[in-house]
Order: structure tokens, then C-alpha cells, then sequence
């Protein structure tokens, strides 16, 4: 924890004798820019950050400087310390499972939510009731000067999915211990969670049923495989499931997502024991309709920049073919009928050759010798 000055700013406030409505946002749009200044937390540098109110009964004031601690936002007990004893470690990382979804940046929501909705559903989680938070809905800083219209539709959505997406063992939960903060002014002020982490990195492990490496309509999605998140010196930062995409509606599946990630390079693992992969990056295929695994499930090293959220790391993969044999026996057919009875001589030592073609179209030549009763596999 350290000690720093603050200010906040919003693009519904009215800095200089501008016009409300007239701000920059100075990150993805998010309830307010936290401005931060004078921290010796090398976990929390100097800049403007993403930022959300946790108690909508708490005042803050855009462009005053505060004062201000930093605790761990994934922490119940910082939660305690800022007056909200009652809020559990599952709603905490709902919370922080919000924070990482980017709703109001993500090109994947095609701006559906705005930030309004993102904050009304931080308070949802936090525990106030629909009842308490009915007279913020005109807010003027919440509807961006009433240019935005807050649904409480939309927000309980990002509520509902929260909830679903930890109880499902957190799928899309945010990477690594340091991904948000409680900014916490001296005295009587609103206390906030900033987002220190923003990138994103993910997309689709789907079943190549004609093995040509390319997304073809009617080719499903693959619940439960293990995708691995390595850093760019190979070492293991977290694992997930593919399943259903909680954040958007409609049941997927196949999906997965690593979330919270700082800027820099990445190596997804697909691991897929009673499946083989298909062919990589083919010239058939997008880079959004290909494969990007290679034959051990492996990605090419991906850059992430701050706040990137890659969706095209995707993988085919196909069913391992089942064990298969042809047998017989090599005997002495006495009486010439091709029926081999109990009487006639078994040939030991005779050298049996299979050939022809597999199912991928190599050719097949496979030599064995007959057992002393004859038997061949």
C-alpha cells in the first residue's frame, strides 16, 4: 500500500467552463478516468486509469485532489476496510470478472453497454438493491449528460453473467493477482476500483470434421478441453476450459478467454489428449477461420498491446482414430474348401503383408510374421 493524490474526471463533467458532455474519455469509456500522481507502488505507476464507484452513497468530486491508499481489489478484507464488511469473496470476483470483460470496449459487444450499465451492475453486485439505485438513473454523470440511457435490462444481464461465469469456475476471470485496486480517499469519499490490466486473448477450439483446417459452417464448438496461457519464456500462467462464452447471450460453445493480461508476448496450449490437430494457419482459411496450433497444440508467440483483446487464437481439432486391426490364420487347406478345420496344419513363420491407403491417403505397407498356430494380427 502507498500513499498518492487523485482526481477524478468524467466525460458528463464541465472542467474549464465547458460545456457538460464535453470531456475526453481518457481510457475505455468507464464511470470515471482515475488520474493517479505521486505513487511509489510499482504495482501502481502514475497515469490515468479505468474507474468505478462501489458505494453510490459516497460523494466524490471531479478535478479535486485527494489523498488516497491503494488495496488489493480481489481481497475481501479491503473491501471491510472501505465500510463494505458484507460483501463475500464470491461477489468480489464477479466484480473483477466484470472489470475484465471490457463491456463498454470490447468490439465484441459492438457497443451494446455503456458505462452507466457497467457501474449499475458493480453496485448490483455490491450488494444495493434495484429499490436503492432507482434515483441514480438520471444521474448526470452515470447517463453521460443524458446522452446515454442506463438499462436496467443490460446491467442485470452483466450481473446474471458474472454470477454464471464464477459459479462455472470463473471461465474469462482476469490473469495474475495485480489486475485491479481499491483507490480509497482520505476521509468521507466515494471509494473506487481501478483496472490496471485490460488485454485479452482468446477465441474458438472447434472439431475439423473434414480435416482442411478451416471453420466450416455446421463444424461445432468443443466443450472441455484444457487451453494453457504461457508467457513469452514458456512459463505457465494460468488454464481454462472452452464452453459457453458467459458474457454474451445465447449458449456457445468451444470458447475460451484469458483476460486481465498486461501488455506483452503469449503462447496458448491446447491440450487435447483423444484428439489430433489439424493443419495450421492454411491458405484455405482467414486468420479469423483458421488454425493456429501446431501438431502438439501449440500457438505461434502473440503480442499483446495495452488493452488488446486478441479473439483470433483458435484451434481445430479431430478425433484420434480408434485402434483398428485385421487378423486371421495362415493353415494348410488339405481338401481345398477355404474352410479351415481342426485337422489341418497350421504354418508357422509365414511372412503376411498389408497394403494400401489410410483414411488421410498414405500408402500403407506393413509386414508380419504367422505364429507356430498360424495366427496372424
Amino acid at each position: 500500500m502507498s500513499t498518492f493524490t487523485i482526481r477524478v474526471s468524467n466525460s458528463g463533467t464541465n472542467l474549464g467552463g465547458a460545456s457538460y458532455g464535453q470531456q475526453p474519455d481518457q481510457g475505455s469509456p468507464s464511470y470515471w478516468d482515475v488520474h493517479i500522481t505521486g505513487s511509489s507502488d510499482p504495482n501502481l505507476a502514475d497515469g490515468v486509469y479505468d474507474g468505478y464507484c462501489l458505494n453510490p452513497f459516497e460523494l466524490i468530486y471531479g478535478f479535486n485532489n485527494y489523498g488516497a491508499q491503494n488495496l488489493a481489489g480481489n481481497d475481501t478484507g479491503s473491501f471491510a476496510a472501505i465500510g463494505l464488511s458484507a460483501v463475500t469473496q464470491t461477489a468480489v470476483d464477479q466484480l473483477n470478472w466484470v472489470l475484465a470483460q471490457n463491456f463498454t470496449s470490447d468490439p465484441k459487444y459492438g457497443g451494446q453497454y455503456n458505462y452507466g450499465e457497467v457501474q449499475y451492475a458493480i453496485w448490483r453486485i455490491m450488494g444495493f438493491t434495484d429499490q436503492q439505485l432507482q434515483p441514480e438513473l438520471s444521474d448526470r454523470y452515470l447517463t453521460d449528460n443524458l446522452r446515454n440511457t442506463v438499462s436496467t435490462t443490460d446491467a442485470e444481464f452483466i450481473r446474471a453473467a458474472a454470477e454464471s461465469a464464477v459459479a462455472a469456475g470463473g471461465r474469462g476471470s482476469p490473469v495474475g493477482a495485480f489486475f485491479s485496486e481499491i483507490i480509497d480517499p482520505d476521509g468521507n469519499v466515494q471509494p473506487l476500483i481501478i483496472q490496471l490490466q485490460k488485454g485479452k486473448l482468446g477465441d474458438f477450439v472447434w472439431e475439423d470434421t473434414n480435416r482442411n483446417g478451416v471453420q466450416d459452417v455446421g463444424e461445432a464448438g468443443v466443450d472441455s478441453v484444457v487451453v494453457e496461457l504461457y508467457d513469452g519464456q514458456g512459463h505457465l500462467l494460468a488454464s481454462t476450459v472452452t464452453g459457453d462464452d458467459l458474457s454474451t447471450a445465447g449458449v456457445e460453445h468451444g470458447f475460451f478467454q484469458f483476460t486481465g493480461l498486461k501488455a506483452g508476448d503469449y503462447q496458448v496450449k491446447v491440450v487435447a489428449p483423444t484428439y489430433e490437430f489439424t493443419t495450421r494457419d492454411s491458405v484455405l482459411a482467414t486468420d479469423a477461420t483458421d488454425s493456429d496450433v501446431d501438431a502438439a497444440g501449440a500457438s505461434h508467440i502473440v503480442t499483446l498491446a495495452y488493452g488488446e483483446s486478441n479473439q483470433s487464437v483458435d484451434a481445430g481439432i479431430v478425433r484420434a482414430p480408434a485402434p483398428a486391426s485385421i487378423s486371421g490364420f495362415v493353415y494348410c487347406d488339405d481338401n481345398n474348401d477355404g474352410i479351415k478345420q481342426s485337422n489341418e496344419i497350421p504354418l508357422g513363420g509365414v511372412s503376411v503383408r498389408l497394403t494400401g491407403t489410410d483414411d488421410q491417403g498414405a500408402a500403407v505397407s506393413v509386414t508380419t510374421t504367422t505364429n507356430p498356430d498360424g495366427s496372424y494380427s
